[in-house]
């Protein structure tokens, strides 16, 4: 692993020159013949391969991120005409060089880095919806620091990202381009009555010279992460990504939310950031969370809503403001339980809605004033206890299923469905809170009996 690790190496820092195996294989200590099977074995790709998919890779970004003629690219390539490089671009990433500068998809083959691989098993289904996820294992590292504070949250990483990467170029260090740029978000305390936003930009320095007295030497546990690639088009698209992570892929996964750091890395096109690679702490998962049937008796929920593409958003900020206001003194921090629940469809639709609230017995409160009141129907739930995964998304498709595959159940329809949280005192939320997803059913016999109801 180490002699392929090194010829890896060898090829990223000559990747705009002419390489030959011999110097390649002479590079790693090993023969030539060596290098053709072992690197294969480790990494899947055959050296010419590996070195035409970097090489694409490398285009590519040209393509989308500069003015750069197809002509030049194919020269710097190794190709010595446009139509032998078009070829091979077309056969790697799917599209003609011209197609592509324009698409709205983006091809990324980055350099292999052997140590990080892991070997998990997942099913095929899964395999096949999230063939963009992959699990490494970040290993242990010696990192440089700076925190950006500022007191707008959204964009904060980009402008953290930019002012480091000032610093890089201001200072001379010669290796910048190589070095790995890593983030993520810092809770801090108020100042004067107001909320500070923090971003930690973490920076692989291997020459370990300070680049700037504003960096300060950190280790970085490292561990496994799940992760996925995204463009940095805009901070929804990153937050997408990391909803399709969270919610949808982790739930169906074999892994578990861990304990170390949420981090972020930069890729970059002349400092301007084109993609972000997003690192999920995950650990392996021991059991998975079954689902049962429960009785529930008649709730009250206190709630707030919003409807259409800013429902969560708009539902989500009533309720905080609710809260801030002090809930007009009827309502106190611990009385219900908090939770949240969705229409399912299309988020753009005028018909969608988000729901965010405090559920309560009849014999807790009377009525919560400010926000709107009704019942959360009694009778059957499939109940599946996990946590907090984002949105619930995988966790409610696995419960449907279940639902669906199921000959003594049926959905019941004419009630909601709703995510109940349980915290505490000094808990971190994200990471600790417990979430019980209720969705509403019938028998299979009462299903078939309303039916007969309804035609009769």
């Amino acid at each position: 692993m180490e002699s392929i690790q090194r010829a890896i190496d060898y090829i990223e820092e000559h990747l705009d020159e002419e390489l030959d195996l011999s110097s390649i294989a002479e590079e790693a200590y090993i023969s030539i013949a060596q290098l053709y099977r072992v690197f294969y074995s480790l990494t899947g790709h055959s050296v010419k391969d590996y070195i035409r998919k970097r090489r694409m890779s490398v285009a590519a970004n040209h393509l989308r991120n500069s003015k750069r003629t197809v002509e030049e690219l194919a020269w710097d390539s190794g190709f010595e005409s446009y139509h032998s490089f078009a070829k091979v671009f077309k056969k790697i990433v799917g599209l003609t060089p011209a197609a592509y500068r324009n698409a709205e998809i983006f091809f990324s083959f980055e350099s292999i880095r052997l140590h990080e691989q892991i070997a998990y098993k997942e099913d095929k289904e899964q395999a096949e919806r999230f063939p963009d996820v992959k699990v490494i294992r970040f290993m242990p590292n010696k990192m440089y620091a700076y925190l950006h504070i500022s007191k707008q949250e959204v964009g904060i990483e980009n402008e953290a990202f930019r002012i480091v990467f000032e610093k890089l170029v201001a200072s001379n260090f010669t290796r910048y381009s190589k070095v790995r740029i890593f983030g993520y978000n810092v809770d801090l305390p108020e100042e004067n009555g107001k909320p500070q936003n923090g971003y930690r930009i973490l920076i692989t320095n291997e020459e370990e010279c300070i680049v700037d007295e504003a960096f300060t030497e950190e280790p970085f546990i490292g561990g496994l992460y799940a992760v996925r690639k995204v463009t940095a088009s805009s901070p929804k698209t990153v937050q997408e990504g990391w909803d399709r992570l969270l919610s949808e892929w982790l739930p169906k996964s074999t892994f578990e939310i861990g304990t170390h750091q949420y981090v972020e890395e930069f890729s970059a096109y002349n400092g301007k950031v084109t993609r972000m690679n997003l690192y999920l702490p995950v650990q392996r998962k021991f059991h998975n969370e079954p689902i049962e049937v429960v009785e529930l008796t008649e709730a009250i929920a206190f709630f707030c809503r919003g409807f259409g593409a800013e429902a969560q958003m708009v539902a989500e900020q009533r309720l905080i403001d609710w809260c801030k206001r002090g809930s007009d003194g009827s309502w106190q921090a611990g009385e219900g339980k908090y939770y949240m629940s969705y229409h399912y469809g299309n988020e753009d639709s005028e018909e969608y809605w988000w729901e965010n609230g405090i559920l309560t017995a009849e014999s807790e409160t009377s009525t919560l004033k400010g926000i709107e009141k009704k019942h959360i129907g009694s009778g059957s739930y499939a109940c599946c206890v996990s946590k907090t995964y984002g949105l619930l998304t995988g966790v409610l498709d696995k419960m449907h299923r279940w639902i669906t595959t199921n000959s003594n159940y049926r959905l019941d329809e004419e009630r909601q469905w709703f995510a109940e949280y349980h915290t505490f005192k000094g808990m971190n939320l994200e990471r600790d809170s417990i979430v019980k997803v209720y969705i509403p059913i019938i028998s299979g016999e009462s299903a078939q009996n309303e039916k007969l109801r309804r035609e009769g």
